[in-house]
């Protein structure tokens, strides 16, 4: 017996139109912290912060190329970017000891704030490598729907950080400043995902991507303070500030 699916509004279905929407989110909200200051920001930051954008508008531009079936480019392109996935997650590493050795933080403690952001950034980066793995195993596979669907949820983790820095600049007087806006914004992706859940079930087109990067901003909502004050973490963030 068949599963019976509903077909997807067609609005749902232009991918590349979501990934647009990220894409130019990120470049916003990064806008007045970064890309207005560029010259005065450390090499290896700008490093990411480049990639972290390319890989947002690589997303664009491989669905727009399977949206107009040019699949042979998709394929040419994927296998090219898993450079930039590598310096992606490489230079993300290095971003997290400069924010924990920012201000002095050895030598006066490494502030609370940025122990929870190491969490939430070390772990996140880490997910990216496994949703990437996972969705060349379902390309190779030919599972072109699971594919798609993890390549999403690579391009919505960095989403975390420009959501901050949305709020931060965008809503002041509710968002002072980044301890407030760190959990703002992993709430508003707890909300996004659990409708990408819901809109799956309700057209039974439902996978485990989305379910599992809810069920991970879910985690992160409730431990992020708890991790942040235990001994063993803040002996693994001085460990690894002076790698």
């Amino acid at each position: 017996m068949t599963k019976s699916f509903k077909s997807l509004p067609s609005l749902l279905q232009q991918w590349w139109v979501w990934f647009a929407a990220i894409f130019i989110l990120t470049f916003v909200s990064f806008w007045p912290s970064f890309f207005s200051a560029i010259v005065n920001i450390e090499t290896h930051i700008i490093i990411h912060g480049i990639s972290a954008i390319s890989w947002m508008l690589l997303a664009v531009v491989q669905a727009w190329l399977i949206k107009s079936r040019w699949r042979k480019h998709h394929r040419t392109i994927g296998y090219a970017s898993l450079v930039l996935a590598v310096i992606l997650v490489l230079s993300g590493f290095q971003v997290l000891q400069t924010m924990l050795l920012k201000d002095n933080g050895l030598e006066d403690g490494i502030p609370l704030l940025a122990i929870k952001f190491l969490y939430i950034d070390i772990t996140a980066l880490l997910l990216f490598c496994v949703f990437l793995w996972l969705a060349i195993k379902a390309a190779r596979q030919r599972d072109f729907s699971l594919h798609m669907r993890l390549m999403a949820c690579t391009a919505i983790i960095p989403l975390e950080a420009a959501l901050e820095r949305t709020y931060i600049y965008g809503t002041p007087s509710l968002v002072p400043n980044f301890d407030v806006a760190l959990y703002a914004s992993v709430i508003t992706l707890i909300v996004l995902m659990a409708v990408l859940v819901v809109l799956e079930l309700l057209y039974k087109r439902s996978r485990w991507p989305y379910a599992a990067l809810l069920a991970y901003f879910v985690l992160m909502l409730l431990t992020t303070d708890i991790i942040a004050q235990t001994k063993w973490f803040n002996s693994f963030a001085i460990f690894y500030a002076n790698l």
